[in-house]
């Protein structure tokens, strides 16, 4: 048994070493084809492409065809064109996938990544392109001056927006129900360095969802006293009920001290009183 043993170790570990060496050598791959379009030297000028051949670029994008995209990259579509007639190249591919290798490639090949009229930081939040919005913010994507970071929370995508936030990324811009619901994810799951970056007013502080809850309300229903004890120093309200107004009339319910006495919740009790 022990002979068996020694032997699906020693092709497990082949099999890994394998696995990791492909990986290796798959980015270098990328790597060298990223860099052969951007060191494409300027007098080398590939024709304006044909309506057919952007067509036929779009829809290597779609189907996420990177071995053609880059292909066409080489010899008939330049990464910097922008057909007057469809969204950006770079905007495709986002609506498409997390496909941070064509992104690459157009980038690097020089596809505006600030576009004033549709940044693609604020794409990239809102259909919750992580890698994407990662290397755009690298490069050097603006994110101070848009929306991307209530537009991420605003499409519930937790990670980029919290990317966004400790990027410092514009808090006040966009929808602010983006910016609540990232507060009460935060408090949800006791992420400090999320909330240590949200900068709140007092009213926001005490917003509460639909359900009526506050941030500290979550806190006290979770038994959480260290967020309790947070909170109260960020000086929310300690005494705002359960507020329903989400309908057409508000309705109040609990106070937070009242909902820690009835689970018997004793240092959270003690704290709120």
């Amino acid at each position: 048994m022990s002979l068996f043993f020694i032997l699906v170790f020693i092709l497990q570990s082949c099999e890994y070493k394998a696995k990791k060496n492909a990986q290796a050598l798959n980015k270098t791959v990328e790597k060298q084809e990223i860099n052969q379009i951007q060191n494409v030297p300027d007098t080398i000028k590939i024709p304006i492409p044909t309506d057919e051949i952007v067509d036929e670029f779009y829809q290597a994008i779609f189907d996420i065809d990177n071995k053609k995209v880059r292909e066409m990259l080489e010899t008939k579509f330049p990464a910097n064109y922008q057909p007057k007639n469809k969204i950006a190249p770079l905007q495709a591919v986002i609506w498409t996938s997390d496909n941070l290798y064509i992104t690459r490639l157009l980038v690097e090949g020089g596809a505006k990544i600030n576009d004033k009229e549709k940044p693609l930081t604020v794409v990239a939040a809102e259909y919750g392109r992580l890698g994407i919005l990662e290397y755009l913010i690298e490069k050097g994507g603006d994110i101070k001056n848009n929306e991307a970071f209530n537009k991420a929370g605003f499409h519930q995508f937790y990670d980029c927006a919290k990317l966004l936030l400790l990027n410092g990324a514009n808090q006040v811009r966009g929808d602010l129900r983006g910016k609540f619901w990232v507060y009460e994810q935060a408090v949800n799951k006791a992420d400090y360095e999320a909330l240590n970056k949200l900068a709140l007013t007092d009213e926001e502080l005490n917003h509460n969802n639909c359900n009526g809850e506050t941030a500290l309300i979550i806190a006290v229903k979770q038994n959480n006293l260290e967020m309790v004890e947070y909170l109260l120093k960020r000086k929310v309200d300690k005494n705002k009920k359960e507020t329903f107004d989400c309908g057409d009339k508000i309705h109040y319910g609990k106070t937070p001290v009242h909902i820690a006495r009835e689970n018997d919740f004793q240092k959270i009790t003690a704290l709120l009183e």
